[in-house]
């Protein structure tokens, strides 16, 4: 799809929701017109409308080959009804980015929320088995944590990732396949895991620095980039809203003085962009142009 220095990135798309109301993230009107003359037409649609996208990165870089957040999976009971008993032809979509699921060096899951490590596995034969048979997926200690249920009283229920951690976490843990890692992490030379807590306790992103260009696999530090001019909207779950805060101002900055492309889960086409200051119109978020 496109490049980042020497890394080639592309993704594979699970499922798309559309037409939801902007004002579904729980801004106001005034704020929504402030920013329209950025947020069109990419993340500011007919009626006033949004979309979000479920999809995998695919990160070629440092001769290896790396998948960041495997989507929801197929066949998994999910009280949300979009998500429940999924049937999407998601690996075949991924295979036709020319990647073999055995190709796969590592995975990572920037949390465990079930739209993020849901194609960790796969149901074979009744079991659930990991999908990416010869990579090593690369779990940061303090979310694996924060979803086993030995710790689960310490934090929020959400019912929507119960049976996650059973389904999609411990069959790649028994299969020996699980890395457990600090929240600071080199994968590759060009690539390396870094703290972006708040949304879950061990909420993580994958930083990319190759041939002097940087890209930040954000996961859910934000979902919308109005996000990132208001960071009081907070849109979905948080463990910890201070620290959701503190990783957006870190965002913007990075953004900012060095040129990061930010790339979150959750944006459609075309997927990420760069936080800019505006002379007498204040900040704004350039999509990529692809």
């Amino acid at each position: 799809m496109f490049s980042v220095g020497k890394a080639k990135i592309d993704s594979a798309l699970e499922l798309e929701l559309t037409d939801r109301p902007i004002a579904w993230l729980g801004t106001t009107p005034a704020l929504i017109e402030a920013n329209r003359w950025w947020m069109e037409p990419h993340f500011l649609l007919k009626g006033d409308s949004w979309s979000l996208n479920f999809r995998s990165w695919i990160v070629r870089v440092d001769d290896k080959v790396i998948v960041i957040d495997p989507c929801n999976g197929n066949g998994r009971p999910n009280p949300m009804p979009v998500f429940d008993m999924l049937d999407i032809p998601f690996l075949e979509r991924f295979e036709a980015t020319g990647v073999r699921v055995e190709d796969v060096d590592y995975v990572f899951c920037t949390h465990m929320h079930h739209d993020h490590c849901g194609w960790n596995t796969m149901l074979r034969d009744g079991r659930w088995v990991p999908t990416f048979p010869n990579a090593r997926y690369l779990f940061v200690e303090r979310e694996y944590r924060r979803w086993h249920p030995d710790h689960a009283a310490g934090f929020q229920h959400l019912a929507y990732n119960d049976g996650v951690y059973e389904r999609s976490i411990a069959p790649v843990v028994e299969a020996g396949l699980a890395d457990l890692v600090r929240d600071t992490h080199r994968l590759t030379p060009s690539l390396r895991i870094e703290p972006g807590r708040g949304h879950t306790d061990g909420h993580c992103m994958l930083h990319l620095v190759s041939d002097g260009e940087e890209a930040m696999f954000s996961g859910d530090a934000f979902h919308h980039p109005l996000q990132l001019i208001d960071h009081s909207i907070k849109f979905g779950d948080h463990d910890d809203w201070d620290a959701v805060v503190e990783t957006r101002h870190r965002l913007v900055r990075d953004s900012l003085e060095r040129n990061m492309l930010l790339i979150p889960a959750h944006l459609p086409f075309p997927h990420g962009g760069w936080v800019r200051e505006n002379e007498g119109r204040g900040r704004s978020f350039e999509a990529m142009k692809l």
